[in-house]
């Protein structure tokens, strides 16, 4: 049998219990009238740009979203740096004062106004032509825009300074890419030849495939689906642009979502990890055909992941 003094302990813990109700109902209403408050942030539209060494004076813009206020942030210029092949230290590939410098910025501060979004880092760029000295880089990194503005996602861009006199300088760049799907249908997507930054007869296909497309170039870490395709070396400083071969078997950089993944050609209902896929420049010279098709192989699944082909067609961009 409960006691008063039960009853009145029991009614006691109650009033408590449902107070404590009532708060947390009444703070959690609170919140929801709360507005949201977005952060300002400074970025840049791409962590990658690419310029050819006459090119002259470039702008490279820096943008900010969401600042109701003027404020100041502060960059610098990073030299460039690669790793020498031979010795497997990292020597300069890109000096200010040498093969680029930065234009009315020698104190590196930027400041906005209330009201503007955007703002322009000049750099002028050293023109060699004439003489092969392989591409060269420098980074732009925003270092701090203060404590009321945080930093974005691309808070610095790095610069290649392309050689106006590497080999492949005619075939570089981006092209229409256009395939059937095995699974699919007809596909057209965006590939690009990227200078392999040591060797003048080697490029990297940035988006070898229609779901893979621009993964090389975001500079996303751990979206590296590059592989690479090489041309024949005449000499030194001539290649034989009529052809490329991309090897099969290739694995990408970077898995996807935990896969290894492997470039496999393929021709009717037989498919190889062996061999190349072959393209032979086009009669008009704009532009490539493959001789095989090709696709992604998952091996751990035994599965495919995308086929195109039988046949591969590229169309230079203008």
């Amino acid at each position: 049998m409960e006691t008063t003094d039960d009853m009145k302990a029991m009614k006691k813990n109650i009033s408590i219990i449902l107070s404590a109700a009532l708060a947390l109902v009444a703070l959690s209403s609170c919140d929801r009238h709360v507005p949201y408050t977005e952060i300002p942030f400074v970025y840049f539209d791409s962590p990658n740009i690419s310029v050819y060494e006459d090119a002259g004076e470039i702008e490279i813009p820096v943008k900010v979203k969401g600042a109701t206020s003027a404020f100041s942030l502060t960059f610098e210029a990073v030299d460039g740096r690669k790793k020498d092949a031979a010795t497997g230290s990292f020597i300069p590939n890109g000096e200010k004062g040498v093969d680029y410098n930065i234009v009315d910025n020698d104190a590196s501060i930027i400041r906005f106004n209330e009201g503007e979004t955007e703002k322009i880092i000049k750099a002028s760029i050293k023109d060699f032509t004439g003489t092969l000295t392989g591409n060269k880089d420098f980074t732009i990194k925003i270092l701090n825009a203060g404590t009321e503005v945080s930093l974005g996602g691309f808070s610095s861009c790095k610069v290649t300074i392309i050689d106006n006199d590497h080999p492949l300088k005619k075939v570089l760049g981006s092209y229409s890419a256009s395939g059937e799907d095995y699974f699919n249908g007809h596909k057209d997507w965006t590939l690009t030849l990227v200078a392999d930054p040591d060797d003048y007869f080697k490029v990297w296909i940035d988006g070898i495939l229609p779901d893979f497309e621009g993964d090389y170039l975001s500079g996303v870490e751990g979206r590296n689906h590059a592989v690479y395709a090489t041309f024949n070396k005449i000499n030194e400083t001539t290649a034989d642009l009529s052809s490329f071969s991309i090897r099969a078997g290739q694995k990408f950089a970077d898995p996807y979502q935990d896969y290894d993944i492997q470039i496999v050609s393929f021709s009717g209902s037989s498919y190889s990890t062996s061999g190349s896929v072959v393209f032979t420049a086009n009669s008009e010279g704009n532009g490539f055909s493959s001789s095989a098709g090709f696709g992604s192989y998952i091996p751990a699944e035994n599965q495919f992941f995308q086929l195109i082909g039988p046949v591969v067609t590229l169309v230079k961009k203008q």
